[in-house]
């Protein structure tokens, strides 16, 4: 069995030589069995490996349990950590579960033991933990999963590596597990709320699994543990395909996730809906009560015709209007009050002066403007873009100015000379709501030169008449930009 958990181990990289292993360890047969097999591989591959040991003051018994690992560890000349806590009290003045909370201290135990261990070596090349799940733990999860409801995530199960936290014995049962000790002469500690029917878990484990091993297959929970392994492969393919899709139709803030909609109606909705999840899991890392109903909900809100929003677990809400797809918390992504508005145009409203020379200014997102005065005889017109403007120098009434929309912004829109608001223009091209109080504009008085990475006003337009051109180009600088 050992070998058969190295290998495993060395499938996934899970150690190498000079790192620093803190391994979980309560004395119950998992955890030992996860010991012996770190002991073992020591002799082929030179690591340090710290002891945890976790105290939750929730049974009479803990305070044995500890005293027996710290044992074995002393005779094998092994670093042991204890960490106590009072995890039912910790529960309460933080409104958690007992389980959420013991998990939390666990961890938290696990990163001040390679802390502290980590001061006291020369070299460590990477810090893992090292924790003791096996395949029922992996077929309990995943059921548990199921039953609430999940998709490919959920029924990957528990990953082998996660981050820096490895699981060296998700190759084997939990039978195996405790044959290996039994034929070890080695006894283990046994918690009798495992027994007990109070953990969703354990119902699953007693009631569920149990009865599929004893009446369908005997190698049933096995089959569940290596169909999540396949779920996990397949989950690591789509990360690797939604980052791609992330790059082409996916704007990330802190707070807010903007995903262009026809762009994202180009792949099918498997990979749709991952790239929703993944675009939670921004805002909120983990997805917290985030469920496959809700990605759902999403996907059917992209149907509807018109500007909709539905709510979201975690304050959060998903906001479809024109073509984007907004992810947001809750009242976070728009300033609402005036004051931050005002100070981020104040941030932006760069004046532009002194037309007839040479000049860049660096804009907010680190992308340059450059505007420069040209003689109409010595014009070589290069092909407009998008981010390459021309306009008559001679129309310009007012010094031009850099900034945001204001009350009374408007363009021109024709040769004829008509003329509409910028809130007009912005409702007729689509431009999302959320988006147009931070789009950058040139600006002469109130009348709006251009609106960049959209239109110029028809006025400025170069004719055959123009003495003057001023060019604005806007390029890409080595810390990004638009073009």
């Amino acid at each position: 069995m050992i070998q058969k958990v190295i290998s495993f181990m060395e499938k996934h990289n899970m150690i190498s030589e000079s790192d620093l292993v803190a391994a979980g360890v309560s004395g119950g047969a998992d955890s030992l069995c996860l010991l012996f097999v770190l002991l073992e591989y020591q002799k082929k591959v030179p690591f340090d490996l710290v002891v945890v040991h976790v105290n939750h003051g929730l049974r009479q018994e803990a305070a044995l349990e500890a005293e027996f690992v710290k044992e074995i560890c002393d005779s094998r000349k092994i670093p042991f950590f204890l960490k106590e806590t009072d995890v039912r009290k910790l529960a309460k003045e933080e409104h958690l579960s007992e389980e959420e909370t013991g998990r939390k201290v666990r961890y938290s135990a696990f990163e001040e033991a390679l802390k502290l261990y980590q001061q006291n070596k020369c070299r460590v090349k990477g810090c893992k933990i090292a924790v003791a799940h096996h395949q029922n733990d992996v077929a309990e999860t995943v059921m548990f999963h199921m039953f609430r409801g999940t998709g490919i995530y959920g029924m990957s199960g528990i990953l082998p590596v996660n981050n820096n936290i490895i699981r060296p014995l998700l190759s084997v049962s939990r039978k195996e597990i405790e044959e290996f000790l039994t034929l070890r002469g080695q006894n283990w500690c046994i918690d009798h709320t495992n027994e007990e029917d109070t953990y969703t878990r354990n119902k699953i484990r007693h009631h569920i699994l149990g009865y599929a091993d004893r009446e369908i297959n005997e190698r049933a929970t096995e089959h569940v543990a290596k169909a999540a392994a396949q779920m996990a492969s397949l989950r690591q393919y789509l990360e690797t395909e939604v980052s791609k899709i992330m790059e082409q139709a996916v704007k990330v803030s802190k707070e807010c996730v903007s995903i262009d909609i026809p762009e994202l109606k180009k792949y099918p909705e498997l990979l749709q809906s991952q790239l929703i999840l993944t675009a939670i899991n921004v805002i909120i890392p983990g997805r917290k009560d985030i469920g496959s109903k809700h990605v759902q909900d999403i996907l059917e809100l992209l149907e509807k015709s018109g500007s909709k929003k539905i709510d979201l677990p975690g304050s959060l809400e998903a906001v479809k209007e024109y073509g984007i797809l907004q992810i947001k918390r809750q009242n976070n992504c728009i300033p609402k009050n005036k004051d931050i508005l005002k100070e981020e145009m104040k941030d932006l409203s760069y004046e532009i002066q002194e037309l007839e020379f040479e000049k860049s200014y660096l804009l907010k997102d680190g992308s340059i403007l450059e505007v420069s005065v040209i003689e109409a005889t010595d014009f070589k017109k290069i092909e407009e873009n998008k981010y390459t403007k021309y306009f008559d120098y001679d129309k310009i009434n007012n010094r031009l100015t850099l900034r945001f929309r204001q009350s009374g912004d408007y363009m021109t829109i024709n040769e004829q000379g008509q003329k509409k608001s910028l809130k007009e223009y912005f409702i007729n091209e689509k431009v999302p709501a959320f988006t147009r109080s931070h789009i950058p504009l040139i600006a002469d008085g109130n009348h709006i030169l251009w609106t960049i990475g959209y239109r110029i006003s028809a006025y400025y337009k170069v004719t055959p008449k123009t003495t003057k051109i001023v060019q604005m180009i806007i390029r890409r600088n080595e810390h990004g930009g638009e073009n």
